[in-house]
């Protein structure tokens, strides 16, 4: 399991050859290609994503300005081109959002690291 954008050159150049896509839908560019909830697990929706954070009290001001040029810059065609030729879905957010996004992801994490019962090696 890995990252589309580490997977996807090794795919196109035949060194590795994909079974799913951990994605809620099928990808564009390896369309093909069935997801995990597809082949008979239901639900089944992992993947990588990034991101910018700022530190605690930051002016809003601020916040909204930097949103605004991000989403711009990552909105342009030749990046979200770009991007997109890499496996890569462009999907922006305002700065609520994103806080809301990471409470859930980091929820939904937790649980898993929980039910696993991972320990981390000090």
């Amino acid at each position: 399991m890995n990252g589309m954008l580490a997977t996807l050159p090794q795919v196109q150049a035949g060194k590795l050859k994909l079974i799913a896509v951990s994605k809620r839908t099928r990808m564009p560019l390896v369309g093909q290609t069935p997801t995990i909830a597809e082949q008979g697990v239901p639900g089944f929706e992992s993947g990588t994503w990034q991101g910018v954070m700022a530190p605690t009290g930051m002016p809003d001001a601020i916040v909204a300005r930097l949103n605004t040029e991000l989403v711009r810059i990552i909105r342009s065609p030749e990046i979200r081109a770009q991007l997109a030729g890499q496996g890569a879905e462009v999907v922006t957010m305002t700065p609520a959002e994103t806080s809301r996004f990471y409470q859930t992801e980091e929820t939904r994490w937790a649980k898993v690291v929980k039910v696993a019962g991972v320990k981390l090696d000090a």
